[in-house]
């Protein structure tokens, strides 16, 4: 009798490992940077402050959006989970919370269908920036 009943739930054991293998390998996924050694804070600064203008997204490499997102999170701005943290730049006044925060709404809700993590966090960022540029 244990024989039978472990066999009748072998397929719903396989399927749960396959449902825990494919939820790590999205996990995996989702960071831009697991073997990042750190993040040159020269090309960070250079990076993030030489923001073109009119940026095409679909003509930037994945790779970038990525080493954009892990400066992004290296900085703070970031969570691995896609929040946005500004809270220290407005307290420090180096950005207006009341300027800033409708653009990030508005750029949160224009990419929110975008499922990769990198390409989501690149183009609400982009967005962010070329708003900013334009003021």
């Amino acid at each position: 009798m244990p024989r039978k009943m472990s066999l009748r739930f072998l397929p719903h054991l396989a399927c749960i490992i396959f449902i825990l293998e494919i939820q790590f390998r999205i996990s995996e996924s989702n960071d831009p940077c697991p073997h990042n050694e750190g993040i040159d804070e020269n090309i960070a600064e250079g990076i993030l402050s030489d923001w073109p203008a009119n940026v095409n997204l679909t003509s930037v490499k994945r790779s970038h959006k990525c080493y954009v997102t892990c400066i992004l999170q290296y900085y703070n701005i970031v969570s691995s989970s896609g929040e946005i943290f500004l809270d220290k730049y407005y307290d420090t006044g180096v950005i207006d919370e009341f300027a800033v925060a409708p653009k990030i709404n508005r750029c949160r809700y224009e990419f929110r269908m975008e499922t990769d993590y990198c390409s989501r966090i690149f183009a609400i960022f982009n967005c962010l920036r070329q708003e900013l540029l334009a003021n």
